[in-house]
């Protein structure tokens, strides 16, 4: 009977590979050849427990089961190829035997607890279970029993004819107890731990949102602190670092064995055939166009998902920067998908400076409910908790969008977590893409890391004739210069508002984009474009609007300090826009001769390129011809997708330099 389950062995125990239907069919099925075993609830805790003591162990893997409560366990099992992997949680496991017992005709003991727990839980049950059969409870003493009262307590319980007996004693005490009462109590004894008292309500169970992100226990330390901290202490770190270095010592097994088909028949096809399940973290949300990382994170997300694979996008839970006008409420209801995607919206504070580390861990946490194939995460920042999945052997792949540390909107606290990231993604990553041939430099240099360049893409548009821009703005073809970009230090916007005013020109100039955390310098960039009637602040904008402005613009000017590579170049350019950017490396190994350069952060340089486009239209023209066809050739999607997928699956490549 016991040959017919599928375990996973964790730490040398035995842990059941099923789910809460497959476990109550189990039990209601054999009940009766189970009469006299026992089945464990399994956790973290015991299952540490059951590494250290061989005794212990031995009574774990002596019972009909070892169901895997603690959810740790189930995302171990799935991580090792054992995909049905599901917790079976056992507060939950008794009602469900409950639910069946009036149709069964099974009745029940009670094992355990304190006996103000046992008469609450009594009321409890019978309040939510009219039809249950209780057989008896009873509350042990909290010192041992004499042979002689324990022989009268099992005559007792089975004098009662209970089909099942509840125990409470708390691990690993309640295991023993089954262990040695095994064939004894005619009836199937499953272990409990704290059950009694959440049926009972006399302790309260940790919300639904935290038992799924695997936080259970963090409650759990609220309520008993005293008890709890020792013990988790003690073995939730110990688990981790036990279970990655088994995790190794299999994967190497697995080599030796020669089961690397999988990356042959994947290198032999070019990527076709295996379907990966992925997950996207450090984005804020998708859709959106907040900034470049989500428009990359969305373009990515969706073009894997046409091709078959499963893609799970971990938006953060909060208002769009520009303003909740421009929100899209993907991830809830009926809109759980976008485009093939799922959205997982992860619940974090609307406004915090801790907002992105604690969506970056509760994330991570998450994603390790899952069996993917793939953790990418997106820039530095959310880097800094990727040692986590790294722990159970996850692939792990990193995006870095740019250097984030060097932009001026962090204070010393966010530039230390985005640094530490940057360390992280260095040390631990599988795999680090960048952006630029700067940061790949940058990473060599610093840490002796090689990282793969995979440059961002973008797909050719239609230009539009003015139209929206007019109604709004008062815009005409060619009558204004653009700037379109979030409204952050770094990228420059006060530069060129204070060249521009310098300027003598009927044209205007544009200034599109919104805030991110930034407030003093968008108040700032506002009080400069007050004083010059020529500039046009539009705020966020998107859809038709930004294709009206691309399209019409004389000239697009980037004169940014800090870039990884901007999506808002890539467009502008895609467009056939005449583009005049900063000399920072970023920049200049996208356009190459194609558009025209200044010298970073010099208003006067600026100032004269800017006199240069007006006085020879010419110029501008000619940029325009040709900046389409050289970007929209130069940067596609389809081979962005395909080198990331080469990158997922660990195939080597020569990189866009050969190199």
């Amino acid at each position: 009977m016991k040959e017919q389950l599928q375990y996973c062995e964790i730490l040398k125990t035995k842990i059941n590979v099923t789910d809460m239907e497959k476990t109550v069919g189990y039990i209601t099925t054999h009940l009766e050849a189970l009469k006299g075993n026992y089945i464990c609830v399994s956790n973290v805790h015991t299952t540490v427990t059951a590494y250290r003591d061989e005794a212990y162990r031995n009574v774990q893997n002596s019972g009909a089961m070892a169901l895997p409560d603690g959810q740790p366990l189930s995302i171990v099992s799935r991580s090792r190829g054992c995909k049905d992997a599901k917790r079976v949680p056992g507060p939950d496991l008794m009602p469900e035997i409950f639910r069946l017992s009036k149709e069964k005709g099974y009745t029940h003991y009670f094992y355990g607890s304190s006996e103000h727990t046992l008469s609450e839980l009594k009321k409890s049950l019978l309040q939510a279970f009219p039809h249950l059969r209780i057989a008896g409870m009873y509350s042990p003493p909290y010192r041992e029993l004499t042979a002689e009262e324990d022989a009268r307590i099992v005559e007792k319980i089975n004098a009662a004819q209970p089909d099942f007996v509840w125990v409470a004693l708390g691990a690993p005490k309640q295991e023993i107890w089954m262990y040695e009462h095994r064939n004894r109590i005619h009836a199937l004894m499953i272990g409990l731990g704290a059950g009694f008292d959440f049926l009972a309500g006399t302790v309260k169970r940790a919300p639904m949102w935290m038992q799924k992100l695997c936080l259970e226990w963090v409650y759990r330390i609220f309520q008993d602190p005293k008890r709890m901290i020792p013990r988790y202490l003690n073995t939730n770190f110990a688990f981790m670092y036990y279970t990655h270095k088994e995790s190794r010592q299999l994967a190497k097994q697995k080599k030796k064995a020669g089961q690397t088909a999988e990356n042959k028949a994947w290198k032999m096809t070019g990527g076709r055939g295996r379907r990966l399940r992925i997950a996207m973290i450090g984005h804020k949300r998708i859709p959106s166009r907040e900034g470049g990382v989500e428009i990359v994170v969305e373009q990515l997300s969706v073009r894997l998902a046409a091709l078959g694979h499963k893609v799970d996008a971990y938006n953060r839970y909060g208002h769009h920067v520009s303003g909740k006008k421009y929100d899209e409420e993907y991830g809830r209801g009926d809109r759980k998908y976008y485009k093939g995607v799922r959205i997982r919206i992860i619940p974090t504070f609307r406004s915090s400076k801790l907002n992105a580390i604690v969506y970056s861990f509760l994330a991570t946490v998450c994603a390790m409910f899952s069996s993917y194939d793939i953790i990418h995460y997106h820039a530095e920042g959310p880097c800094a908790v990727l040692w986590i999945p790294k722990l159970l052997r996850k692939r792990v792949i990193v995006t870095v969008h740019g250097l984030d540390w060097q932009r001026s909107k962090w204070g010393n606290f966010a530039s230390f977590i985005i640094k530490f990231g940057e360390k992280m993604a260095a040390k631990y990553a599988d795999e680090v893409i960048v952006l630029s041939e700067n940061v790949k430099k940058y990473f060599m240099d610093t840490y002796g890391r090689e990282t793969i360049f995979i440059s961002n893409a973008i797909d050719r548009p239609d230009r539009h004739e003015p139209a929206l821009i007019t109604e709004k703005f008062g815009l005409k073809k060619d009558g204004y210069f653009l700037f379109l970009a979030r409204i952050v230090p770094e990228k420059g916007a006060h530069y060129l508002i204070e060249a521009f005013r310098q300027m003598k020109t009927d044209k205007k100039l544009v200034i599109a984009g919104g805030s991110s955390q930034a407030v003093e310098y968008m108040e700032k960039v506002h009080r400069m474009a007050k004083e010059d009637s020529r500039i046009i602040m539009t705020d966020f904008v998107q859809g038709q609007t930004l294709e009206e402005l691309y399209s019409n613009a004389y000239a697009f000017v980037l004169p940014s300090d800090v870039e990884g590579m901007a999506i808002s170049l890539l467009e502008a350019m895609s467009f056939g826009c005449c583009c005049l950017v900063s000399d920072i490396c970023e920049n200049t190994e996208v356009v190459e001769d194609k558009a025209l350069t200044f010298r970073k952060s010099d208003v006067n340089d600026l100032r004269e390129k800017l006199e240069y486009l007006l006085a020879h239209p010419e110029v501008v023209e000619a940029y325009r011809k040709q900046s389409s066809d050289y970007i929209c050739r130069k940067y596609n999607w389809n081979d962005v997708v395909e080198q990331t997928l080469q990158v997922y699956m660990g195939v080597k490549r020569e990189d866009s330099n050969g190199k």
